[in-house]
């Protein structure tokens, strides 16, 4: 039996029970805003209702009945007889309680005012037979992080901007606790019942419900964390929470809620949407500094879109931003309305993500399973994709991702982009999406690299890593960057640092602390690697297209400005409106889809980088600090000396400019550097002018080894300081003028309106720009290249001249594959890239198809395909060439067979990078052959071995010898594979010789070497083929080899017999097992006195030419005597005077002319003049230095031939052809 003094009849009852409490709730409609904030800050969330306390503890659960019916009696007669408004209460202070470690933050009522609470505190102390004791009612909002000033006037503040609660009393709500579950120590309270103050009669109040309540034994109420572990889900609400749209009303000069009536308006062929971290750097108080810098960054021209998803936005600049009127007029509608507007609120979070919009939509919050983690989920109507006779809105999320790279954050961030993922898949399956936000994923691979050799983050984490950017392509998600990117449509950063020191995954970066002042404090230092957190990810589905991508928030050149708005750059992507949903299917998507790359990825210790690079290392394919620093010497010497930068000159206009593997930063030791000069004089001046420089620069190590007529025009072979570099010159006065826009030109643009030998000329170095601008990582390409070039060179498949893959053959296929898997995939590493090269190319339909860039090239480049091409490569701008012309079938058989075998090789279990490249030979004294050398020189039953001997002084000499040969075997290897069919045809791209020819004494001019040709028989020959077949197949080799050595010994221009001799022979394995390779230079230097070609150099540059006066195709019967004087009795006019001659002269019609020019494969073969000038085939690009004569085609007669030096048209040479 219970003591007299605990007996509720004997008028004192004890109020020490904590299992039980008498409040006042709130009504529920009142609560939103502050239940917002409760969830996040406070801990007894989801426990307590939003409530005021009037007795803590209270009763005892057993006497809550008895209680309650003495408490309802007493309170009615109470009320009775109170005159006045009592019931009436006014939350709208906001306070504090200091604790030992935090504070509570609160809201109360105003001043010393009489209130309801005191009153019925009173009256429940006196029904319950206690006197009246002082109280300070409040309702708890949340708890600070911590005791410092900062923390507690963060949360303070919010509690300042919530709307004041205004209510009357109807009841007090008696609350009990109850043992959540199985667990001892998990409680929360429910309602026991209520007091009513008014009689039945009397109460309109809705009855009071729970709605507190939510589950918190630590598992998920979200259907989206399906596939989530339960550990990664936080024991707080994670119910998905609809928003309240807010639109700029001009009249009131508010926002408000609700949906304005709106007219509909057409859609834009283009809308934009932009990302922005605008970045939080204080709790508080607020730092207001940056607020003008990043309004002008928002509503900038390059900034302003027609939907903008802000991160990090704090109330203070939220109020700042939707209080100006420029933005209430650009975006009218907005997620949040500014918190400090009286009846709205504080947005719940320190850092929140913010959606706004020309364009009306609603919207839902994601809650992930960290606090103030979330995705803001907007749904726009007015774009919207037609699914027969639904429509399917446009839907746009806003994310923040936890930030760190820690396991713990990653995994965060694994979790969060799933339950967003699975939050997106379930609910709008088929619309079209937009991710948009800071996702704050490590992207730098330096940064990981070293956090995982720190032991900062596990090997696990990295694994994290790599599948959250495998989340994006496996939904269908494109990242505007990378297609924008690779597609040359992105706007580069101004003033951005040089790509050539970024690592894997820095390239497009949004976070850099060595160009951002801001992101260098965020994160602690200048040094921190370059991140690319921001993105825009879009699943378009037929609804509209990626079509430009920009920067914004980021100082120009020209700026006045010193600070920058946020650490991160803004971001910002176009998209062009589909109005036929079958639009999306044609042009260039309907072209990726026919040229599709298969993403191959590495496993095991194959996907270690760092294991690539140290193997390329052990190979020497890096170059080390001295030889970086000796060529960018050896470039800026040969800049000053042809330039005449020292005075001498110097006013002409001239440019010169690296092209090939050295611009592209994938140069090793052994690589030359080739350099293109433009300028505004001619040809002939130029090469002039270049030679005597040349020659006066002796003396500071430049030296000209020789004049070659290669296939693009004129070029000189030199050497600086011991460095092979290639010198070319363009004639184009107006690109130079315009040389600072030329990056940016577009390939349309009047400038380019020059001569095909120019444009071929500038086709290189343009095409070299587009690579450098449109790759989505150039150190991933870089790492990619090296290990390719490697392979190819160990397996004797690196030289473009013997048929083979070269520089510019590597660069457009490997650029191809980098950028298509980019586009589809957004991130991968240089190991997957080279496995994904070898896969495609091992099985690409080669007899058919064409490698080409599918985003540059709208449609399929109209390129004529000859039979003797069974490789087709093209670059980018005009004009169309093929760079792999120099192929034949068996080149490219033993290709195929290599890729094969390389792609089989990535593919086997246990398989390394070292066991890859295999292991180097021992440095002795003779260098040792390698494995591929090895293998080449005992694979084959027989081979061809053409020995060269060179007893000349000159290194011009000898190495215009060696190259002619080399030049002439691509011949002999298509005359080999056509004789003979069942034979396999394999050069080894390097000369050989014998060891004691190797080891002779510097100063013999004497050099000996051959060539080697691989013959065997092929899978498909005849096994035993009769006596008679060898004797046919041993003649038609004889034959090859005899019209072989015809072409290498009629051309004295390389072929000097006083100097040189060459033979052929087919000899065994066994008469070749002594061969060593040798990387001699044939020859020593002598000072090139040659005379100035009686090519290119002399031809007029074609603005220069006499234009046509008259019909050009009006036929003239050619006079018996010469059109004009000799100007020499020896000297023939050069081929190209000619062509330019039949072309303007309006005396002439250039269709009644004939070219005759030797093919490569074919001998002498002949064309029209006409079809030589207008079409883009193979004949165009034929070097002019090929053709042999012009002639007539009405009677057949030779007006101009090189090799009797007949010229009837200028009469130069031996004029008309008398002695």
């Amino acid at each position: 039996m219970a003591p007299i003094e605990d007996s509720v009849d004997s008028g004192h009852v004890s109020l020490s029970s904590h299992d039980t409490a008498l409040c006042v709730i709130p009504p529920q409609d009142q609560c939103h805003s502050v239940d917002q904030l409760r969830s996040l800050y406070d801990k007894g969330h989801g426990k307590w209702p939003p409530h005021v306390n009037l007795l803590y503890p209270f009763v005892a659960p057993e006497k809550l009945l008895q209680t309650k019916t003495l408490l309802q009696d007493k309170l009615q007669q109470a009320m009775q007889g109170h005159q006045g408004n009592k019931q009436d209460v006014r939350l709208k202070q906001a306070g504090f309680f200091p604790h030992r470690r935090n504070n509570t933050i609160y809201l109360c009522e105003e001043g010393s005012i009489s209130s309801a609470l005191e009153f019925f505190r009173s009256a429940v102390l006196k029904a319950l037979g206690h006197e009246p004791t002082p109280c300070s009612f409040h309702l708890t909002i949340g708890q600070s992080e911590d005791r410092t000033i900062s923390s507690r006037e963060f949360l303070l503040s919010k509690a300042r901007l919530l709307p004041s609660m205004e209510f009357p009393v109807h009841s007090l709500a008696i609350l009990v606790r109850e043992l959540v579950g199985d667990s001892k120590t998990q409680s929360r309270m429910r309602l026991w019942g209520t007091i009513e103050i008014e009689s039945d009669e009397q109460s309109t109040s809705p009855p009071l419900t729970e709605f507190w309540l939510q589950k918190t034994d630590g598992r998920s109420n979200n259907p989206e964390d399906e596939g989530i572990s339960e550990s990664a889900v936080a024991p707080f609400s994670r119910q998905i929470e609809p928003g309240t749209t807010f639109h700029f009303q001009t009249n009131s000069g508010l926002w408000i809620s609700g949906h304005p009536t709106e007219e509909s308006e057409p859609l834009p062929e283009e809308i934009g949407i932009s990302s922005y971290n605008v970045l939080i750097d204080s709790e508080y108080p607020p730092s207001r500094d940056r607020d003008p810098l990043l309004l002008e960054a928002i509503l900038s021209q390059k900034g302003v879109a027609d939907i903008l998803v802000l991160q990090e936005v704090s109330d203070d600049f939220l109020s700042y931003l939707l209080g100006d009127s420029r933005v209430q007029e650009l975006y009218p509608f907005t997620s949040h309305g500014p918190p400090s507007q009286e009846d709205l609120g504080p947005l719940p979070n320190l850092r929140n993500v913010v959606v706004l919009s020309k364009w009306n939509f609603s919207w839902e919050f994601v809650p992930f399973h960290r606090r103030h983690k979330g995705a803001v989920v907007a749904k726009f109507d007015a774009i919207s994709k037609n699914a027969g006779s639904t429509a399917l809105p446009l839907i746009v999320a806003g994310v923040h991702l936890t930030c760190g790279l820690t396991d713990g954050s990653v995994a965060a961030k694994k979790v969060q982009l799933l339950n967003l993922k699975n939050h997106l898949s379930r609910r709008y399956a088929s619309n079209p999406w937009i991710i948009a936000g800071d996702f704050n994923i490590t992207t730098s691979s330096q940064t990981i690299n070293t956090a995982l050799k720190n032991k900062s983050i596990s090997a696990q984490t990295t694994n994290t890593l790599e599948e959250m950017e495998a989340i994006f392509p496996d939904t269908g998600l494109l990242d505007a960057w990378s297609v924008s990117r690779v597609a040359g449509t992105d706007e580069p950063r101004v003033g951005s640092h040089d790509d050539d020191d970024l690592f894997e995954g820095e390239q497009g970066s949004t976070f850099n602390p060595r160009e951002n002042t801001l992101a260098a404090a965020t994160s602690g230092t200048s040094n921190n690697r370059p991140q690319r957190y921001d993105r825009i990810l879009t699943r378009p589905q037929g609804v509209f297209r990626i079509a430009k991508f920009n920067y914004f928030g980021v100082l120009e050149n020209d700026s006045t400005q010193f600070s920058v708005p946020s650490d991160h750059w803004g971001i910002r992507t176009s998209m062009k409106m589909l109005a036929d949903p079958t639009e999306a299917s044609t042009g260039r998507t309907e072209m990726l889809e026919s040229y599709s790359v298969q993403a191959m990825h590495t496993s095991g210790a194959l996907t270690d980088n760092s294991a690539l690079t140290n193997a390329l290392l052990c190979h020497d394919m890096f170059p080390t600090d001295e030889e970086v620093q000796a060529r960018k010497d050896a470039f800026a010497l040969v800049e000053r000396v042809v330039l005449g930068a020292d005075g001498e000159n110097s006013d002409i206009p001239m440019v010169i400019v690296p092209v090939g593997s050295y611009s592209l930063g994938v140069w090793t030791s052994a690589s030359d550097i080739d350099c293109l000069c433009i300028g505004a004089i001619s040809s002939k001046t130029f090469f002039k002018l270049a030679r005597q420089r040349i020659h006066r620069a002796g003396a500071q190590g430049v030296r000209l080894l020789r004049k070659v007529d290669a296939n693009t025009g004129t070029m000189f072979e030199l050497s600086v300081n011991g460095i092979s570099m290639d010198l070319q010159y363009c004639p184009a006065a107006r690109v130079v003028e315009k040389w600072a826009e030329f990056p940016t030109l577009s390939p349309s643009d009047p400038i380019f309106n020059l001569s095909i030998l120019s444009l071929r000329k500038l086709k290189p170095y343009r095409d070299t720009l587009y690579i450098q601008r449109t790759l989505p990582s150039i150190s991933t390409f870089r790492l990619a290249y090296r290990c390719i070039k490697l392979w190819a060179v160990q397996h004797g498949i690196y030289s473009s001249k013997f048929g083979f893959l070269g520089g510019i053959h590597l660069t457009l296929m490997l650029s191809w594959v980098c950028k298509r898997m980019a586009y589809d995939n957004a991130t991968f590493s240089a190991t997957d890239l080279v496995a994904t090269f070898f896969h495609h190319y091992a099985n690409f339909e080669w007899e058919n198809g064409m490698i080409f860039d599918v985003f540059f090239h709208n449609n399929i480049p109209r390129y004529h395909r000859s039979s003797q091409e069974p490789m087709v490569v093209l670059g980018y701008h005009t004009p169309n060439s093929n760079v792999a012309h120099t192929s034949s079938v068996p080149a490219l058989n033993t290709l195929i067979k290599e890729m094969k075998n390389a792609d089989q090789r990535l593919s086997q279990r246990g398989m390394t990078w070292e066991k890859f490249f295999g292991v180097l030979p021992p440095m002795v004294n003779a260098p040792m052959l390698s494995p591929g050398v090895t293998d080449f020189l005992t694979s084959h039953e027989n081979y061809a071995k053409i020995t060269i001997q060179y007893w000349g002084r000159s290194l011009s000499k000898g190495k215009g010898l060696v190259g002619w040969v080399e030049s002439r075997c691509v011949n002999l290897v298509v005359d080999i594979h056509r004789s003979v069919p069942d034979v396999h045809v394999r050069v080894w791209p390097a000369r050989f010789t014998n060891k004691q020819n190797r080891d002779w004494e510097a100063g013999i001019d004497d050099y000996q070497g051959c060539y080697l040709i691989g013959l065997s028989k092929t899978e498909g020959a005849v096994s035993n083929p009769t006596k008679e077949d060898k004797i046919l197949a041993k003649q038609a080799l004889q034959k090859a080899f005899q019209k072989f050595l015809d072409q290498l010994q009629s051309d004295e221009k390389h072929h000097d017999p006083s100097s040189c001799w060459t033979d052929i022979e087919l000899v065994k394995p066994s008469d070749i097992k002594d061969l060593q390779l040798d990387d001699r230079e044939w020859g020593n230097y002598i000072p090139d006195a040659e005379p100035d070609s009686d090519d290119e150099e002399d031809m007029p540059e074609e603005e220069d030419l006499p234009l046509p006066t008259a019909n050009p195709h009006t036929a003239v019967k050619l006079p018996h005597r010469p059109l004009s004087s000799p100007v020499s009795t020896t000297k023939l006019r050069p081929a190209s005077d000619i062509l330019n001659r039949l072309r303007w002269d309006p005396a002439l019609s250039p269709g009644d002319y004939i070219v005759g020019y030797e093919d490569r494969f074919l001998g002498v073969k002949e064309t029209s003049l006409e079809r030589w000038k207008t079409e883009q085939t193979d004949d165009e690009f034929i070097p002019q230095h090929r053709i042999m004569y012009f002639k007539r085609r009405g009677d057949g007669v030779v007006v101009w031939e090189r090799k009797t030096r007949i010229d009837k048209i200028f009469g130069s040479g031996i004029g008309n052809g008398k002695a």
